[in-house]
């Protein structure tokens, strides 16, 4: 699902008003969030696993001061091994009237049909997985405008793929890929089309300038989706390149509500990507079948069974999720 719909990936199971209706706490600031754990089976080629995790809890504080929002989020993710707790994103916009706005922080990509939180999901899973093509957040300033034929998006960022760090320091540890600094600034942009009731156009660029011997790296992804009574249809196309591999990704999707209550999404995917100036190659077949149920306007149970055919192995996993909003 796309970062431009505000609605939860149960195909809207969960209304908009459980999910963004704010817990108000004074007339400028107000609260939301969710609670996402998770039980999940895999049957690998290295034998058999269950785990059951506590995956992720996220508080989003929102404050508006005339043409001044913003939006501070803390966010938990942890399993059987690791936990971490970490300021995921903090930023400003400023409204500049007549569909502009300037927004400074630490921020989410533009890129990317499936959502980064599991609250704007059609399934459990993500897509892709043997490649981290998507980006996640990162620092800098961006410029958006939106019309009636759809928006516009670009931003300059310390980096677009590595960890946060200062635009144009360089890198000095070339054993520590994306360190941060091994970037001189990181650069993406965005343009969707509205051309159709229920059709959207994606068409968006990434760019990581190297320093000191890195390579650059490039994203182009595309998707389009399209929307009609109970059915939805998309299809995404990503392709990245890091200087070590050339990667092409895809998506198909075809999500459905097919009760009051329920939402049924099969989804296939394929990734490959080919070393450069070498002979080693990765590719990753996925298929996914999932049933999101809405037990009550802010619970929602998912249960999925994805299958993979990897070069680096296949495995078949069962996954049930329960998602709490407010």
């Amino acid at each position: 699902m796309n970062k431009l719909l505000r609605t939860i990936a149960a195909g809207g199971l969960l209304s908009s008003s459980a999910l963004y209706g704010q817990i108000e706490i004074t007339d400028n600031l107000s609260l939301s969030g969710f609670i996402d754990m998770s039980t999940v089976h895999s049957d690998t080629d290295d034998g058999d696993s269950t785990s059951y995790n506590l995956d992720q809890v996220e508080l989003n504080f929102l404050f508006a001061y005339d043409q001044i929002t913003g939006q501070a989020d803390l966010n938990y993710t942890g399993d059987n091994e690791t936990e971490d707790v970490d300021l995921e994103q903090a930023f400003l916009t400023y409204d500049l009237g007549e569909g502009s706005s300037i927004t400074a922080g630490k921020f989410l990509s533009y890129h990317g049909w499936e959502t980064f939180e599991p609250t704007g999901l059609y399934q459990y899973s993500f897509a892709y997985e043997l490649f981290a093509t998507i980006p996640g957040h990162h620092n800098g300033i961006s410029y958006d405008y939106a019309g009636d034929w759809g928006n516009f998006g670009i931003a300059l960022l310390d980096t677009v793929f590595g960890a946060d760090g200062s635009l144009g320091t360089g890198g000095d540890d070339p054993e520590n890929l994306f360190q941060g600094d091994d970037y001189e600034y990181g650069v993406e942009t965005k343009l969707v089309l509205t051309p159709a009731d229920g059709l959207t156009l994606y068409f968006g660029y990434a760019f990581d300038s190297g320093d000191d011997g890195f390579e650059d790296v490039e994203l182009f992804n595309f998707w389009t989706s399209y929307e009609w009574d109970i059915n939805t249809v998309a299809f995404e196309y990503n392709i990245w390149d890091d200087g070590a591999y050339d990667v092409d990704q895809w998506l198909l999707m075809y999500s459905a509500a097919f009760t009051d209550t329920g939402t049924f999404t099969a989804r296939v995917s394929n990734e490959s990507g080919d070393e450069i100036g070498g002979t080693g190659e990765m590719e990753l077949d996925k298929y996914t079948v999932a049933w999101i149920e809405a037990v009550t306007d802010n619970l929602a149970l998912v249960f999925e069974y994805s299958k993979v055919d990897s070069t680096e192995g296949d495995s078949d996993t069962i996954a049930v999720e329960a998602l709490f909003t407010f």
